[in-house]
């Protein structure tokens, strides 16, 4: 259904969801000339930044006129980087981030022992001589172990409070989406690339996926219950990824 707003009013205001083809749109107002569209590169959400004056009829009509635009543009804005880029060489001075900070690799060959210990700003990398596989290999596991340490915690911390319980979860790489949920089997995956960011968007992700155990699709209701539970939802979002901004008027 097009063009849905629960506002008697007929005007949108800051948050309200609009529904253009199959995408959820936020319209926002703001004392500005011209009307403005952001694709959030991490998630696919579009929202409209809207002249205080504009009807809500001349938004919905340009948008719809939009809407191939629009989902060309989306699509594009939602192809991410690896998760682990080619032009990291595993060397030491190397920086590689981890929950949201920075650390100087220091790559020790020929070690006794194989393992990664963060000291300082320095992430100690000890390599034994006979590794079978590539650094980049120990890495990556080393980042979904962390992950996998930290998910349960978190799991049990919002289960009560969004009123659901999870049955299963992991971690592993993708391409196109932080996260993913199956609603039918509770089971969540999230992208290994969040171990990188702030704790805090890590449990962003998290919850949203877990908010979908409540409401499947990215409907109104959705991102009611996303403000319910996390008001602050949105600005963990912008951190994950710049927006894309385009002038639409």
């Amino acid at each position: 259904m097009d063009g849905i707003v629960n506002d008697a009013s007929g005007i949108p205001h800051a948050g309200v969801i609009v529904t253009i083809g199959d995408i959820c749109i936020e319209i926002i107002r703001k004392p500005i000339k011209n009307m403005y569209l952001r694709i959030n590169a991490s998630t696919g959400a579009v929202t409209v930044t809207a002249p205080l004056k504009l009807s809500l009829k001349t938004i919905q009509n340009h948008l719809q006129s939009k809407l191939t635009w629009i989902i060309n543009a989306r699509e594009k804005a939602i192809a991410r980087k690896p998760v682990f880029p080619a032009l990291i060489k595993m060397e030491s001075g190397e920086k590689h981030p981890f929950l949201g900070k920075e650390y100087t690799l220091s790559m020790h060959t020929n070690a006794p022992s194989q393992r990664i210990v963060i000291q300082d700003d320095i992430l100690f990398f000890y390599l034994k001589a006979n590794a079978r596989n590539e650094p980049l290999f120990y890495l990556q596991a080393w980042y979904k172990q962390q992950m996998l340490a930290l998910l349960p915690g978190l799991i049990q911390k919002w289960e009560p409070i969004i009123g659901v319980r999870v049955h299963a979860f992991g971690v592993k790489t993708m391409k196109t989406r932080w996260g993913s949920c199956n609603v039918i089997a509770h089971r969540i995956w999230l992208n290994l690339k969040l171990i990188q960011k702030p704790l805090i968007c890590l449990e962003y992700v998290l919850v949203h996926e877990m908010v979908h155990l409540l409401e499947a699709n990215h409907s109104k209701r959705f991102y009611s219950l996303m403000t319910q539970f996390m008001p602050e939802w949105k600005e963990h979002q912008k951190r994950l990824e710049p927006e894309k901004t385009i002038e639409m008027m």
